[in-house]
């Protein structure tokens, strides 16, 4: 179960880098989904925005790189990170937005919550 949580997120990387890329605008409705897509709040690859923004980003390729370390779960940095990506939100709309800022955020979510949801993904498989 590991590799293939391993490998779905990769593929979730790789498409996110492929978008720009090849104009795949499938991919851009896919994210629509989840994420507001704001060109200005979005990396650039080749002038073409990502179709996340940094923040999403962010948190998809630390989770992606936390599975290729394998990583830990922590509950402690868990809450840490949330409570900085909470701040970060709300200092966003209210004093500062920083791109920085913004991908740190998502970098440390993305770090920290990877081996929860493995480790989620690995008992409900256990119990089947």
């Amino acid at each position: 179960m590991k590799k293939a949580l391993l490998f779905a997120s990769t593929i979730w990387c790789l498409v996110i880098f492929a978008a720009p890329l090849f104009g795949l605008t499938w991919v851009y409705e896919l994210f629509s989904r989840v994420c507001h897509q704001e060109p200005e709040r979005s990396w650039r690859l080749f002038g073409r925005a990502f179709p996340v923004c940094i923040r999403c980003a962010s948190i998809y390729f630390a989770f992606t790189l936390s599975l290729w370390l394998g990583l830990k779960a922590n509950v402690r940095w868990l809450r840490v990170s949330v409570a900085l990506l909470l701040f970060e939100f709300v200092a966003a709309r209210l004093v500062i937005d920083a791109a920085a800022l913004r991908s740190l955020s998502g970098i440390l979510v993305g770090l920290s919550a990877a081996p929860f949801v493995q480790q989620g993904i690995e008992e409900i498989r256990d119990a089947m």
